[in-house]
């Protein structure tokens, strides 16, 4: 399978899997949002444990990029915790998920549609944080995303 093929594919598997109601499509309550504004949050990288809190610090105005990782879940949640926060996902489907969220919650977030082995809608160093679930398992290569990912990191990020 060609890599644009992988890509057609992820996009159209992930978009029926929000038509399906998949777990990681389901957004989050008003309820998590209000929580996560007076600093009770937690997301997950594995299906059953919450990510260490200190692994994030005080989220109130680090740029976030929240890396393949559409379905309206953290991004609500480190956005309401105060994070200046960006989806890059390749499922519109997914990140429609998170604009109705940000639209319900009043929450400012940005968008972005594309394949997270290429980052260039980023410019270097443009972010304090990437939050990347475990969706390396969809690329046929891991290196890029790495390689993309550490360079739009800001140093010490």
């Amino acid at each position: 399978m060609k890599p644009s093929d992988i890509v057609q594919f992820n996009r159209e598997a992930w978009n029926r899997q929000v038509a399906a109601g998949n777990r990681w499509t389901i957004p989050v309550s008003p309820e998590a949002v209000a929580a996560a504004r007076r600093g009770e949050w937690s997301v997950v990288l594995t299906p059953a444990k919450p990510v260490p809190a200190h692994w994030f610090g005080d989220l109130k105005g680090k740029k976030v990029l929240v890396l393949a990782s559409g379905g309206g879940q953290q991004m609500p949640l480190m956005a309401a915790a105060g994070a200046d926060v960006t989806l890059f996902d390749l499922s519109p489907a997914q990140l429609a998920q998170d604009r109705a969220v940000a639209e319900r919650e009043g929450l400012q977030i940005r968008t972005v549609e594309g394949d997270m082995r290429d980052l260039s809608a980023f410019d270097d160093e443009s972010f304090d944080l990437i939050f990347h679930p475990c969706s390396n398992c969809f690329v046929p290569e891991i290196q890029p995303v790495w390689n993309e990912a550490f360079r739009v990191l800001r140093p010490g990020g």
